[in-house]
């Protein structure tokens, strides 16, 4: 490996740890309740969904819609969801024998309180396209490549820590669905399919937090 390849990578490092900081700096207002703001904070947060996809197909890591047109497709975003699922359950029976009923994540995103439509172009929308093309996109297909085994090792525990992990069976949850991610960009050499693997897997956690929500007042 020459110093111009190792520099290119470490660029490529510093471009993902940069889009992930722009990522979050929009959830310091996630609390706002003015309809103005609220508005304004969604249109920034799909801005930057917008920036994201826009960079990955410039940069070659997205075809488009085009990739999500066949059954083969879906047959593979299937079979990952269903491996999230398995590990996210492992994960919380982890959690249930050690004691621990909710992870950092969660109990954030609960205890902030958001605009539902907040929290949909957050979790639904912005997370998944941003941490793909950050841990996949860039972390596995340009720092490493889609090939490497110790790129995939990476990118699920780096994406298992940017979710402030707080016990083990919480490392289960978010490490083995990065690890699944990474496996299935790895195996397909399709981000498409990892981002809507993750939008299925948060669309189903945000629906199932906003019934609970409404239903918890006839639950007591």
């Amino acid at each position: 490996m020459n110093k111009e390849s190792i520099l290119k990578r470490f660029l490529y490092f510093l471009l993902a740890f940069l889009i992930l900081c722009i990522e979050q700096t929009p959830t310091i207002f996630v609390r706002v309740k003015d309809v103005r703001a609220v508005s304004l904070l969604i249109l920034v947060m799909l801005l930057i969904s917008a920036g994201a996809l826009f960079l990955g197909k410039r940069m070659g890591l997205l075809e488009g819609f085009r990739a999500l047109s066949s059954m083969k497709a879906w047959g593979m975003i299937g079979l990952t969801y269903l491996g999230i699922y398995i590990v996210t359950g492992l994960g919380a029976m982890v959690m249930m024998w050690e004691g621990v009923s909710n992870s950092t994540n969660q109990a954030a995103i609960e205890n902030a309180h958001m605009n539902p439509f907040v929290l949909i172009t957050i979790t639904v929308i912005m997370a998944p396209i941003v941490e793909e093309l950050v841990f996949r996109g860039l972390l596995m297909g340009r720092v490493f490549n889609p090939d490497s085994i110790v790129g995939l090792i990476l990118s699920g525990l780096l994406f298992g820590l940017v979710h402030t992990p707080n016990s083990m069976g919480v490392w289960i949850i978010y490490g083995g669905m990065g690890l699944v991610l990474a496996t299935v960009y790895r195996v397909s050499k399709k981000l498409e399919y990892s981002i809507m693997a993750h939008m299925i897997n948060n669309s189903i956690a945000v629906s199932m937090m906003l019934l609970l929500q409404l239903l918890a007042p006839y639950i007591k």
